[in-house]
């Protein structure tokens, strides 16, 4: 039907040809941005997605360059770390050489001193962006100190309920640290609570024992008895402070001789003929001794021979003791020859106390937040653990300051804290001797009191008491020992503050990695998301401009209809 009012063929052109150019605006605006979703009315969902994951993006990037300033922190810090150990590696080297005989100390001073100075410049360089991780500036000792954690930026974090979070790893400056101003305990400076080696105390690791009373004697010549010869003396077995022993009378005679040697000349020519003798008449007269005792001297020895106890005659000394030596030979001999026994022993140990002593080193102060562990064990009773603080010393010495100023200090601290022990400390010059309590084991050699004195410990740990800067080889504060120590214990905690700071040089640099694939991840995913396919864009590109122009000639042809209408009137 043809119409003057409404042209069905045009409208259907005209509806045709907007939508065409409206899929054309598109897809026009597609192949422009690159983006199949560029506004939320595209997809919301996706939009919505895309949109956050771009600002996390963002915040990666920033997480990133982060990243890159922590790094720069720790690797100055790494870097001045690593110098630090150098130098006191040299300065041990230093320390070693002093030791050596002719030494200029003097010299060897004036290296440690510019050796110290060079730490203090490098700790005093380490520092970056006004950052300093080598230099602590607390007023309390480190020990003492809060925590001291600054941090570095790691990572940026968005969980499943879609909260967000930014994480960092965190720096420990009380290990770090090389030198805290103001209240010390960098690792370069003292510990104020440590009490060091604890006065030459720590190590201490004695195990006393003793054993049987014994004497040995210079075999002087042979000898050859006629029936009214003899030589005789009196023998006394354990005698001590603490028990009067048994005296016998003995007697060397021909008879005796033939019998301990089965033969008939009464000779004696050799010193283990003479111990043969001698057992003899021990048993003979059931004296608690033997001739056969080898502690100083061999069975075979032609020189010489030796006398010991066998500990069983009831008393709790252990000794030998020959007095009384009365020589009635006939013959050439000279006057009071008795085979070497009427002569003073060569050697002679009786009635031993098991005994260990240490050597006080320096004066130290145990403060109240510092404690002293060791282990004690006497005779039968058990290895206890006892304990010194400022308490102890400050009972033991009327005092108020913990302070141990000399070998008579801590023996009477040593003998506090373990009172009940039967431990003696007891102080001879600047030494210290550990023994067991003889009135309460008066028991002397083999069954003498065991005494063990050990496992010296502390907290805190050893540390040095004295600062890098204070190391002086000049004076006899210290000796070199124990300054090596000191200085070692300083470059182990260097090492591993290097070490840790290694760690996390390593860690930051996984982590800086991590948020670059991280980073290209959600870039990816994004695209994914709302990126067009440009190979189809354009096409239906093409397409659509092709249609655009069908649509505009069949709109001009619906549009001519009227015109041949118009014929019909004419």
């Amino acid at each position: 039907m043809t119409s003057i009012h409404t042209n069905l063929g045009a409208i259907a052109a005209l509806q045709t040809l907007r939508s065409v150019a409206s899929d054309l605006t598109d897809h026009q605006q597609k192949a422009a941005s690159g983006l199949r979703i560029a506004v939320a009315a595209d997809n919301a969902a996706y939009w919505s997605i895309s949109t956050t994951m771009r600002s996390d993006n963002l915040a990666i990037s920033a997480v990133s360059d982060a990243l890159g300033l922590g790094a720069a922190k720790i690797d100055t810090a790494y870097a001045g770390t690593a110098a630090i150990v150098d130098i006191l590696g040299e300065f041990k080297a230093r320390l070693v050489a002093a030791k050596e005989q002719g030494v200029d100390r003097a010299k060897v001073q004036e290296e440690l001193t510019q050796l110290n100075a060079q730490a203090e410049s490098i700790v005093e360089s380490a520092s970056f962006s006004g950052e300093n991780l080598l230099k602590t500036k607390s007023t309390l000792p480190l020990l003492e100190e809060g925590p001291m954690t600054t941090s570095v930026v790691s990572s940026f974090v968005r969980d499943a309920n879609s909260n967000v979070q930014v994480k960092t790893m965190a720096i420990d400056l009380k290990q770090s640290s090389m030198l805290n101003v103001g209240g010390g305990g960098g690792i370069l400076q003292k510990q104020i609570h440590s009490v060091g080696d604890i006065g030459g105390f720590r190590g201490t690791g004695v195990n006393s024992v003793a054993h049987q009373g014994h004497e040995s004697y210079r075999f002087t010549g042979g000898v050859e008895l006629a029936a009214t010869d003899s030589i005789t003396f009196t023998l006394t077995v354990d005698a001590g402070d603490y028990s009067p022993g048994t005296a016998y009378v003995l007697t060397i005679d021909k008879a005796a001789i033939d019998t301990a040697l089965g033969t008939t000349d009464g000779k004696i020519a050799t010193a283990p003929q003479l111990r043969t003798v001698l057992e003899s008449i021990f048993v003979a007269n059931g004296v608690p001794a033997t001739a056969m005792e080898r502690m100083f001297t061999s069975l075979s020895s032609t020189t010489e021979f030796e006398i010991g106890s066998l500990e069983t005659s009831g008393h709790v000394g252990s000794s030998i003791a020959i007095s009384n030596v009365i020589s009635n030979l006939s013959g050439s001999y000279p006057a009071g020859f008795a085979l070497g026994i009427e002569n003073a022993p060569t050697d002679k140990h009786d009635n031993m106390y098991p005994k260990a002593s240490i050597s006080f080193s320096t004066a130290f102060t145990v403060s109240p937040l510092a404690e002293v562990y060791f282990d004690v064990q006497v005779g039968p009773g058990a290895m206890t653990t006892y304990t010194i603080n400022r308490a102890v010393v400050d009972a033991a010495l009327g005092t108020v300051d913990g302070y141990i100023g000399s070998a008579a200090d801590l023996a009477a601290v040593i003998s506090q804290a373990s009172s009940g022990s039967n431990l003696m400390a007891v102080a001879t010059g600047n030494s210290i001797i550990f023994s067991a309590d003889q009135t309460v084991y008066p028991e002397a050699g083999n069954r003498a009191a065991r005494v063990y004195v050990g496992n010296v410990q502390s907290n805190p740990p050893y540390a040095p008491d004295f600062d890098l800067a204070e190391v002086d080889i000049t004076q006899n504060i210290r000796t070199i020992d124990q300054y090596l120590r000191g200085v070692d214990h300083m470059e182990k905690m260097a090492i591993s503050s290097a070490s840790r700071l290694g760690s996390l040089q390593t860690r930051i640099e996984l982590q800086a990695e991590f948020a670059e694939k991280l980073s290209d991840s959600i870039d990816s995913g994004v695209g994914r998301l709302v990126d067009a396919d440009m190979n189809e864009v354009s096409t239906r590109l093409k397409a659509l401009q092709t249609q655009q122009q069908i649509a505009v000639q069949s709109l001009s042809i619906a549009n001519s209809n009227s015109e041949s209408l118009m014929q019909l009137f004419r």
